[in-house]
Formats: structure tokens, sequence, C-alpha cells
């Protein structure tokens, strides 16, 4: 029984499936399968996932491609984030750690949501045969979200489909370089890729046999279609027809838009130090315009790639992308080989994205113990809350202890106070005691303070003996006695001088029981302050 190694390449576009089954025996001999499927587009429902998914159910069927176990599909750049990094170091362990890192500076999103995939460069070739010198390492960085690739592995899963693995389309593109120069063709170093698609373009730029720069271009051969459709004032199907009937020069100005960004992409990347880009090679639907690939290549300075340069009429031009994602090298092994070859430079989202994602088993675990945990947490919550109300409950009954031995101490335990009304007898006590204390109070209108001024008037040096005092408001009446006529009539001349007591009146003067007695009464209104 023949070993047979074999993989699916599977191009999903808007207006299209492309796939191409690769099978390469124990004994070197290949086999290439090509699969297309038109799909309608220019209907909003025909867009709606459901239709698509159908239509794919029924393409893998017709054509027996469900019964490979190796099929490999393609994220478009335009879905995530690329770039080539350098770092002044090899150490493939240094740049794992740090690769990241760099990724989070650049990309506006939280690294968690994040699908980080990286490939480390070999020293890029300046001659034929020779390899640049180089004491850094340049890395091609790609960060997907991964909230994209679980909705392109959740369409494919509708449709019946697990992939192997998730390529993006411009790296595809490079893989049929590879696969090229192992068949022994004299692929440039220094190559632009472009393919053209239906609604876009691709582009994967490729320095001293490396692939530097991935982008994707939205303008595809749909955009010159419309743009016929609009110039010939035509419906979109007779200009499509047209389109395939006519030579490039017939629609010189209608491809400005995508030379315009590829003379910008080819600028910005030649802007470095890096080398001048040679050669071109145009593949992808739109390559079978006629003498596309020569006109592109000549607006955009380069050399069309031919035959010499192994670009014949075998190479899969419409089919590129699906070809590369057939021969992915982490997947097909070279010839004479039982294992992949780990040399070979393809990228695999749904690796990256799986290794930093938990499995299901890990998070049924994690839920496990997080389950535990908060049961954990809610009984030592309980039990905190309980005690709490328990010596809370405590310090309470000695609080309430405490009040009414202070009471009783101060108001006596003869009051009948019931327990918990300590506090309204006091403040009923209280307040009898203020009652009391104003009618003597200091304060402006109170008799303590008519009695204060009245008895500050008092002549000094003279004796006066209170029998009988009355105060009324600010009106005092009061019966003394004193030694002499005179010392009454000094106490009558000292009120009446002063500021603060007027209406001083002195009646029935007399002469008491006892020897230098003298008996008098003596009615004084003070003045308030």
């Amino acid at each position: 029984m023949a070993i047979v190694n074999e993989c699916v390449g599977l191009d999903i576009g808007q207006t299209g499936l492309k796939a191409v089954r690769f099978r390469r025996r124990l004994s070197g001999h290949e086999t290439i399968d090509y699969f297309q499927h038109p799909l309608p587009f220019s209907r909003p429902e025909d867009l709606e996932p459901a239709r698509r998914i159908h239509s794919l159910r029924g393409f893998l069927w017709r054509h027996g491609l469900y019964a490979t176990d190796q099929l490999v599909t393609a994220i478009p750049c335009q879905d995530l984030f690329v770039r080539t990094l350098s770092f002044p170091f090899k150490d493939a362990a240094k740049l794992a750690q740090v690769v990241p890192f760099e990724v989070e500076n650049l990309v506006p999103m939280p690294l968690e949501d994040l699908a980080v995939g990286s490939l480390v460069l070999p020293p890029g070739h300046v001659t034929e045969g020779a390899l640049r010198e180089a004491k850094g390492s340049e890395v091609l960085v790609t960060a997907a979200p991964r909230d994209k690739i679980s909705e392109h592995l959740q369409f494919l899963a509708q449709a019946d489909v697990e992939p192997s693995a998730i390529n993006v389309d411009a790296m595809a593109l490079f893989s049929v370089t590879q696969y090229l120069q192992q068949e022994g063709a004299a692929v440039p170093h220094d190559l632009a890729i472009i393919d053209v698609g239906a609604s876009k373009t691709t582009l994967c730029l490729v320095e001293g046999g490396r692939p530097v720069m991935l982008r994707t271009i939205l303008w595809g051969g749909n955009h010159l279609t419309h743009a016929l459709a609009v110039r010939h004032a035509c419906s979109f199907a007779d200009a499509e027809r047209h389109k395939r009937t006519i030579a490039v020069d017939q629609v010189h100005g209608l491809l400005e838009p995508v030379l315009k960004e590829l003379r910008i992409t080819l600028q910005s990347y030649q802007g470095g130090d890096r080398s001048r880009l040679t050669h071109c090679w145009i593949c992808g639907g739109g390559s079978k315009l006629q003498e596309i690939g020569e006109y592109m290549s000549r607006q955009l300075g380069l050399y069309p790639v031919g035959p010499r340069q192994g670009f014949g009429t075998d190479a899969p031009r419409a089919f590129s992308i699906a070809f590369g994602l057939a021969i992915h090298p982490k997947i097909v092994r070279p010839r004479w080989r039982f294992t992949s070859s780990s040399m070979g430079l393809a990228l695999d989202l749904k690796s990256v994205s799986d290794t930093a994602s938990p499995d299901a088993a890990t998070v049924k675990h994690q839920r496990r113990l997080a389950m535990i945990a908060g049961l954990v947490i809610a009984v030592l919550a309980l039990a905190d809350f309980s005690i709490h109300f328990i010596l809370k409950d405590q310090r309470v009954t000695r609080l309430r202890i405490a009040l009414h031995s202070q009471y009783e101490r101060i108001f006596g335990t003869g009051t009948g106070a019931a327990p918990g009304e300590e506090v309204d007898q006091a403040k009923y006590r209280l307040s009898v005691v203020d009652k009391a204390l104003g009618l003597v109070d200091a304060t402006d209108g109170k008799a303590l303070l008519t009695l204060s001024t009245f008895v500050k008037q008092l002549p000094p040096g003279t004796m006066v003996k209170v029998r009988e005092l009355t105060v009324d408001g600010a009106t005092i009446l009061m019966e003394g006695e004193t030694t002499s006529f005179d010392a009454v009539e000094r106490i009558k001349q000292t009120f009446a001088s002063s500021p603060r007591l007027t209406d001083v009146s002195v009646t029935e003067t007399r002469v008491g029981a006892s020897p230098n007695q003298v008996v008098f009464r003596i009615t004084v209104t003070v003045q308030k302050p």
C-alpha cells in the first residue's frame, strides 16, 4: 500500500470557492487537483452566512474533499496586524519573550485579546547561493484578534470542517515560491507577489528570499468590472464578459487605483535600508486579463517573471492562494522524508490561538476550582458575620448593664426606671434641674445676674443685714438693718449715683429693738447691661 501525503488548501473568497488537493506519494510522484465554485454576490441575501455555509458544504461534498485528514484555510491580511521587527540579538528564547511586549506597544488592543504569531526570518540572500551576514534578527510578527479567529472557526464548524491550520493568505503566496524553489526553479530572491482577486489584492514582498511585508489592498477585479460597466453603460454581467475578451491596454487608467497603492507600498518599503525589488509576479483570478502581468510590472518598474524563473504555464496563477495553502510546509513533508520540514516559513494562527487559550478540560477544572473557592468564601463570610453579630450583641449587653449601674449611682435605685428607659429618665431629671437652675441663671434677664449687679453696688465698709429679699424681674425689694441712719442715707446715695440702678426709694426707716440697730426697706430697679 502506497503512503500518501495529502493536504487540501481551501480559499474562501467573496465571489467564489477555490480548493487545491495536493498529493505526494512516497515515491515522489505528485498529483494536484483544482476545484472551483462561483458564489453569487450581487444581492444582499447572497452574502448571508447560512447560504455561504450551504454552498461550502455542497462544494466540499461534491468533490470529495471531506475525506482528507489535512485541510488548511487562510485569514486575509486586512483582519490582522503584520509587521517585520528587527532585534539586536538572535536568542530564540529571548525573542519569544520580547515579541509580545513589542506587539503590545504597537497594537491598540489588550494582549490577551490577540493571537500573536511570529516567524524568525533566516538571513537573506545577497547573491546566488550566498547568505547575508546579520548580527541581529528579523521577525515577521502577526497579531490576529481572537474574535476573528473564533468567527472563522465557527463558520467552518457549521460546514462540518475543522482546519488543521489557519495561514495568512499572503504567506500562502510565499509558500508557492518555496515550492517552486524545491522543484529546482530559479525564483528571484527579490520579488513582489501580487494576487489580484475579485474584491481585494493581496501583496507579499519577498526580499532576499524572505517574506518581509504582507498587505491587502481593497481593490479587485470587481472594481474593474464596475468601472467598465459605467464606461460602456452596460450591466455588470455584460461588463464581466467584455473584460475577459479585451487586452489590458483597453482598460488603461482603470487600473490606476491599485497601481497607486502598489507604488506607495513599494516606495515605503524601499525607503528604508533595504535592497530594491527586481521582479514581479501577477497571479490570482485577475491575472487572466490579457497581458496584465507585463503591464503592471512595467508600471511598477519591475521585471515580470516567466518560465525562466519557474513561473510557466504550470504555475498555479488563478489558484495561487489555495495552492500555497495546500503545500503548507508544516504539514506537507519534503520528498523522501517522513516528517515535515521545520525550516519552512509558514504561519498557523490556529495553533497559536489554541496554545494561548486553555483547552476544555483546563477550563472545566478552573471553573470547578472557582466554584469551590466561591463556596469557601461564602462560608467564611457567613462565619465572619455570625461572629461579628455575637460580639456586637455581647457588647450591647455590657453597655446596657454599665449604663443602668451609672444611672442608679447618680439618680438612685428607687426611681422605678425599667431596663432600657434609663436614658429617657435621665433626660427628664436633667430637664427638671435645668428649669431649677434657670431661675438663678447668670445669663441676661435671670435673677442671679440681677442680684449680682445689686450686691456689687453696695458701698464698701457698710454693714447690711438682709432680713427679707424679693426679686421681681429687674426690681429688687429688700428689708434690712444697719447701724445708723447715716448708713441708710449712704446706701441710698450710693445706689442713686450708680448708672446701673434706677428708681431708688427708701421707706419705713425706724429704730430697731437692739442698740445701734436701724431697720429700713429699699426698692431699686437694676438696668440691663
